[in-house]
């Protein structure tokens, strides 16, 4: 590792990621008092109409057949699009920035031109973006907390609980910036790898969507990242989700490793 370009990565992050930590605390916050006041009524009227009932599954990922608790319902907040999207936006845009950014503004060859190895750069800018990706997994898990301590719940919630479903998160988080990290340096331009990854992310999202609705989807929905992220049902299980985590921290390695190959070996026209 690099210390200053990893000090000039993290510095050129740091506002991206703080802002995104607080909005990610904020919300779900927010999200706890929401549900402190009426979650548990809102479950209970769209669980008598089946079509609502399903919408209602398909948008949080919540059975409302099971134990339906508190807890259980502040684990939506992990699946919201707000927290994915405050999420996968600061990690694809950093990983875009550093694998692929570089060379869109012509700045590569004068990068790649000091005495320092390719692998030794990519590996120093990998754990700006690894460590905000930890800390974005770890904010749902720090809201929960600052939500009970300022609208305690009527039945006890365990914040512990959570600690399966952040790991499970960071491992989605990893799994996006490995595919960021291979779309950059496939592309030469940001925009491209950015839409790759986006379009990878819709495509996941729309299996998700309609496995309910056509059960035949259930044979290729675990081509989609979001099919390995199941919070509501780690937390109603107390269970640690520990095949969906190898799976995402194997797809998320395999990108990773698959674009530090390339990127050792890709020529960088000069500006």
């Amino acid at each position: 590792m690099n210390l200053a370009i990893f000090r000039k990565t993290a510095r050129d992050s740091a506002f991206a990621v703080v802002l995104a930590c607080l909005g990610t605390v904020g919300f779900v916050v927010l999200f706890v008092w929401a549900m402190q006041n009426m979650g548990a009524e809102v479950l209970d009227f769209l669980s008598r109409i089946e079509f609502l009932h399903r919408m209602l599954e398909v948008s949080f990922g919540v059975s409302v057949e099971g134990e339906v608790s508190s807890a259980v319902l502040y684990a939506v907040s992990f699946t919201h699009l707000v927290v994915l999207a405050a999420g996968w936006g600061t990690i694809i845009a950093i990983v875009s920035r550093v694998t692929v950014g570089e060379e869109e503004q012509g700045t590569a060859d004068l990068l790649y031109s000091l005495p320092v190895r390719r692998s030794t750069v990519f590996v120093s800018t990998t754990l700006v973006w690894a460590g905000a990706a930890g800390l974005l997994a770890a904010c749902p898990l720090a809201g929960i907390l600052v939500g009970t301590l300022a609208f305690p719940p009527t039945d006890e919630v365990h914040v512990a609980r959570y600690d399966p479903v952040s790991v499970n998160l960071l491992a989605l988080h990893l799994a996006v910036g490995g595919l960021t990290a291979l779309a950059g340096v496939l592309s030469s331009r940001r925009s491209l790898a950015i839409g790759i990854v986006v379009a990878v992310a819709l495509v996941s999202a729309t299996l998700n969507f309609v496995e309910p609705f056509l059960p035949a989807i259930s044979r290729v929905n675990f081509l989609g990242l979001l099919h390995w992220f199941r919070p509501v049902d780690a937390v109603r299980h107390s269970s640690w989700p520990v095949v969906p985590i190898l799976v995402l921290t194997a797809f998320g390695s395999a990108c990773w490793l698959a674009a530090l190959a390339v990127h050792s070996r890709k020529d960088f026209p000069a500006a």
